[in-house]
């Protein structure tokens, strides 16, 4: 098993709401550059030891605390450990940072496959992230949402950009991430229609090809004319850029 180290090792007693607390730690986040700059961010990720998650009430409230969490955590490591080239090389990283949230480790892998994706295994993996009966499951939403992969940022330049989700603005939020990254990762030519490779990675999550073309075209308005006049497509998958990428503006 992997040596988890986890970021926020010094409890504090919570001052805001589960949500309220994951938008301020996101924001820190985002803000601090450099290690010596971190000092805000750790004592809000040690408010976390205090929260219990099963206990958040609703999915928009638990979709939007796990996203803000992951790409809080993903940033926190950086400001710690600024990695360089190709993300593939630090993949381990992400089964051994984590925020500790009440009484349990949460990793980055856990928290997108066990929680967001309610249990499914990652590309590439033979098992499940948690077994029947991990406490942890009991935080998850009811229903994974695929939306939730153009929200999350792993860091790599192909990843959707960040942004700080409100529970109470969620499924607008989550519509206008998921357009802006479709608009710009796929390519429809004639007969032949590219989609992002995020769709392929995670086609668990979005189905057939049919189903994600049907699932693109709610966003896509030249793929909406295609499905419209029922035409038959070549689907192909873009690249994705696993480059570090640059850090974030505030």
């Amino acid at each position: 098993m992997a040596r988890v180290r986890q970021l926020n090792p010094k409890p504090a007693v919570p001052t805001l709401g589960p949500v309220e607390l994951s938008q301020a730690i996101l924001t820190e986040a985002r803000a601090a550059a450099s290690p010596g700059e971190c000092a805000a961010l750790d004592r809000l990720a040690g408010e976390l030891r205090g929260i219990d998650p099963a206990a958040i009430k609703g999915d928009t409230e638990r979709i939007a605390f796990w996203i803000n969490l992951y790409n809080a955590l993903v940033l926190h490591c950086l400001c710690l450990n600024p990695l360089h080239g190709s993300l593939l090389r630090h993949l381990r990283l992400f089964d051994r940072i984590a925020y500790r949230v009440g009484e349990h480790e949460f990793p980055l892998n856990l928290i997108e496959n066990g929680i967001l994706r309610r249990n499914r295994r990652a590309p590439l993996r033979l098992r499940r992230p948690l077994r029947a009966g991990d406490p942890r499951l009991a935080a998850a939403p009811s229903t994974p949402d695929p939306r939730v992969h153009f929200a999350l940022n792993c860091a790599a330049a192909s990843c959707p950009p960040i942004a700080v989700y409100d529970s109470r603005k969620l499924d607008s939020q989550l519509e206008l991430a998921t357009a802006a990254y479709l608009r710009n990762e796929t390519v429809v030519e004639g007969k032949r229609v590219r989609l992002p490779r995020l769709m392929r990675i995670y086609h668990r999550d979005f189905g057939s090809r049919d189903e994600q073309l049907a699932f693109a075209a709610r966003y896509v308005p030249a793929l909406a004319a295609i499905a419209a006049e029922r035409r038959r497509v070549r689907i192909r998958y873009g690249r994705f850029d696993w480059t570090v990428a640059p850090r974030p503006s505030r």
